[in-house]
């Protein structure tokens, strides 16, 4: 006999969120083997194979539309998609190595001189921040073309950065703290207003664009730091409430 996980059980046994395999599902990533009359969700080992696959992809950098082109048709440039992956493993490595020399720096002139050279630890940041830039630069050239590259650079312009950092901040943290709340309350529900709000303002002449945005976030493509206190299971839940509010909407 067969043995079918529920969704509950699927997440525990393969540490994959309720809210994240829901989200596979929505997107057609990882469907479950069948779904009871009563609407509930059951995996089968195929499911967690599955699983499996989607991990070692999204460990070696993958985001989740290559994965799902790959579980689709499984036609991938092997060759030319894991070189890709190699670069960006390498410039994050080189990334973490020049952390780890700024923060081994900072011990060792702490350590003798018990202080820090600020002048030395800046001029190696600014080779570490050049490297990150580096690494955003790359991910804006796969996701965005020129236009929409130009776009961002007008409205990081015309806006505050700084403001917009400490708003989305404040916003994540907010969501963090409900996140063991039901969508549907009202608690989340103002903030999916919130969010709203918050994100038509900054795309009011490019929408289209905001959605791709968004749908990357939802992904977890995005660069290391690029939104301050971003995390995609946060914004996963907050996806859930938005849907909840538009559909009270219609």
């Amino acid at each position: 006999m067969s043995k079918y996980w529920t969704i509950k059980e699927f997440s525990k046994l393969t540490g994959v969120t309720v809210r994240t395999l829901q989200y596979y599902d929505e997107e057609d990533i990882l469907k479950p083997h069948h779904k009871s009359d009563a609407g509930y969700r059951f995996y089968s080992s195929e499911s967690l194979q599955v699983i499996q696959k989607i991990s070692v992809l999204k460990y070696i950098g993958f985001n989740l539309k290559q994965i799902k082109s790959i579980l689709s048709t499984n036609q991938l440039n092997w060759l030319d998609s894991l070189n890709l992956q190699a670069k960006i493993i390498q410039d994050n490595i080189v990334r973490l190595n020049q952390g780890l020399i700024l923060i081994k720096k900072s011990i060792n002139l702490y350590t003798e001189n018990n202080e820090i050279e600020w002048q030395s630890i800046a001029k190696m940041l600014e080779v570490f921040k050049m490297t990150h830039d580096t690494i955003v630069k790359e991910w804006s050239l796969r996701n965005f073309t020129d236009s929409e590259i130009s776009f961002f650079a007008e409205m990081n312009f015309q806006q505050s950065r700084v403001d917009n950092e400490e708003l989305w901040i404040k916003l994540f943290a907010e969501a963090k703290s409900l996140m063991n709340k039901d969508p549907a309350s009202s608690e989340v529900q103002s903030l999916a207003k919130k969010w709203i709000d918050s994100a038509n303002n900054q795309y009011t002449n490019n929408p289209e664009l905001g959605m791709k945005m968004w749908e990357l976030m939802k992904t977890g493509d995005l660069p290391a730091g690029l939104i301050p206190g971003y995390e995609q299971e946060t914004v996963l839940f907050m996806n859930q409430a938005i849907a909840i509010l538009f559909k009270d909407k219609v």
